[in-house]
């Protein structure tokens, strides 16, 4: 069989399980001392007191590590070896570093300045705007038609979005989303991959240009349109388009299966990837979450 390996984006983590992870998983204490050198404080203490923001700093650093230690587990302990990797949103960030176009170090900073660089920008613009992520609504016409502005921030399924939308507008969207029959998942604030966040592109773009990228051992399979990513410009370019670009699963689904791969081992906190009816009917998926790396076995 041929693999690859997924990164999730961010979702929703039980703080608790994730530090859990971090303290008690070998891979993960020594990436998580590793990085308490990097950012001259413990990680593990700043999770702690981090406020209750899925995308604070400190949350996205602990995500980080726990994706790589969790590559690492599944690499060491269950025989993985892909050949490809992906990794939609911020796993892309993950596979920087599991790919080594950027060393773990580096990937750390990047990971702490980007989250930063969010916090500072989305505090005083586009307060205004989310992200809304919804399933089973496999036509939008009806709902979008209702919005006065809006913009499609993903589509991971065939009735599963991400539509971006002003915040005044959400209540009655997500009531027209039951209405439809569907139902809605969880709400982004700060927003995200929309053709409108120009500006916290440009900021990032400057935060890139402090890193040097290599070419990836393996290729990265885009999860704009599956295209096969090698060369660390257009690495660099894949990375700063998503903050302006929609993900498409679909895609990155058909990039994979265009190049043989038949399994995908998903190594990460992930609440979405794994069960979406598109990603189980064309791979044999082997999640690796938190919980099942931390299941003892029975003797």
């Amino acid at each position: 069989m041929t693999s690859a390996i997924v990164f999730p984006a961010l979702s929703p983590v039980r703080r608790r399980d994730l530090g859990t992870f971090l303290m008690i998983s070998p891979y993960a204490r020594q990436r998580l001392a590793e990085a308490d050198d990097t950012l001259g404080y413990h990680l593990a203490d700043a999770l702690a007191d981090a406020p209750e923001d899925d995308y604070s700093p400190p949350v996205q650093v602990a995500v980080l590590l726990a994706c790589l230690a969790l590559a690492d587990w599944a690499q060491q302990e269950l025989g993985a070896d892909p050949a490809y990797c992906a990794g939609p949103s911020f796993g892309e960030r993950a596979a920087l570093s599991w790919t080594g176009a950027l060393p773990a170090a580096d990937t750390v900073r990047l990971v702490d300045e980007i989250a930063r660089t969010e916090q500072e920008y989305f505090a005083t613009e586009h307060r205004d705007v989310v992200t809304h992520s919804f399933t089973r609504v496999p036509e939008l016409g009806e709902l979008l038609a209702g919005l006065a502005w809006y913009e499609i921030s993903g589509r991971l399924d065939t009735d599963f979005h991400m539509v971006t939308l002003r915040e005044d507008e959400l209540d009655g969207f997500k009531a027209a989303i039951s209405d439809a029959g569907g139902y809605s998942l969880y709400t982004m604030r700060p927003p995200a991959h929309a053709a409108l966040f120009t500006g916290v592109r440009d900021r990032m773009e400057q935060v890139y240009a402090r890193y040097e990228l290599a070419a990836p051992r393996v290729p990265i399979i885009s999860y704009h349109d599956g295209a096969e990513i090698t060369e660390p410009d257009a690495l660099r370019t894949a990375l700063l388009d998503g903050f302006v670009r929609p993900i498409r699963w679909l895609d990155t689904i058909q990039g994979l299966r265009d190049r043989g791969v038949d399994r995908l081992w998903i190594a990460g906190p992930d609440t979405m990837l794994a069960k979406l009816r598109g990603t189980t009917a064309a791979f044999d998926v082997e999640l690796c979450d938190l919980r099942r790396a931390l299941v003892r076995p029975r003797r």
